[in-house]
């Protein structure tokens, strides 16, 4: 019906996807305090946010039509990437496919550079952490060479805990107990936008932004690569950090 009309038909799949996500909000009678300045299209710009669960993408999702980095998955949810989330420019993943990172690195340069794309939006973390912590930022959001949004979130535990453990328990089962709870209370911040700074490397870059974002949550940095929760480290590696921790505690005693 809209061929010939991707303006409009573009504008009306932001609308409706903006629609959608707001009735999931409402099912989890979600009270959400947003501050600061609406995000804007622009291009060469990338939203940053610290990772919860996947409900963060849709509390942001409600206000602004995010194109998301995402991890591919199975079952609904996978239905609704294929469907509704694609019309906004959603970027797939799978972690077992090494080949997916030149992929979707390819895919970050190319959106970021669209004047008409909507907003990216990353989860450089890489997976969900408990909303006490921030675990080690990705480099790949930092090193695109256009301007950082930081945005914040922090859940209030009074009535329920937001956080998804994907190692015990579903997606739709987390959906359940959020909608069976009294309310999710949600305080949302968008920053001051920050760009890379004369000599600062991506990964400096990425450890600043992070600051930026745990100072404003009231979350905890930690040297913790998130990726640890999908794969145990090699017995070398451990054998490593034992013997630099061991060589830290004999260091602290000395200077005792």
């Amino acid at each position: 019906m809209l061929k010939g009309h991707d303006a409009l038909r573009k504008k009306l799949e932001r609308v409706l996807v903006e629609l959608i996500c707001s009735f999931f909000v409402a099912s989890w009678t979600g009270v959400v305090k947003y501050h600061g300045p609406r995000p804007s299209n622009r291009p060469k710009q990338v939203f940053v946010a610290n990772h919860t669960s996947m409900i963060d993408f849709i509390i942001l999702e409600q206000m602004t039509a995010f194109a998301v980095i995402m991890q591919k998955h199975p079952g609904w949810v996978g239905l609704l990437q294929s469907t509704i989330l694609e019309s906004v420019g959603c970027i797939w993943f799978n972690r077992s496919e090494a080949k997916d990172r030149e992929i979707v690195a390819k895919k970050l340069r190319d959106h970021v550079q669209g004047t008409d794309n909507n907003p990216l939006l990353i989860f450089p973390e890489g997976t969900c952490v408990n909303n006490h912590y921030t675990v080690m930022f990705k480099k790949g959001a930092f090193e695109l060479g256009c301007t950082v949004c930081p945005v914040a979130i922090k859940y209030n535990k009074i009535f329920v805990d937001a956080f998804w453990n994907s190692r015990k328990q579903s997606f739709t089962m987390h959906l359940l107990q959020l909608m069976t709870s009294w309310a999710v209370v949600c305080d949302v911040w968008y920053l001051e936008p920050q760009t890379l700074k004369p000599g600062e490397t991506p990964i400096e870059f990425a450890e600043r932004v992070r600051g930026i974002i745990s100072v404003r949550a009231g979350l905890k940095k930690v040297p913790w690569d998130g990726y640890l929760k999908y794969s145990r480290p090699s017995p070398k590696h451990r054998e490593g950090k034992q013997r630099s921790f061991a060589e830290w505690v004999l260091r602290r005693l000395e200077e005792k």
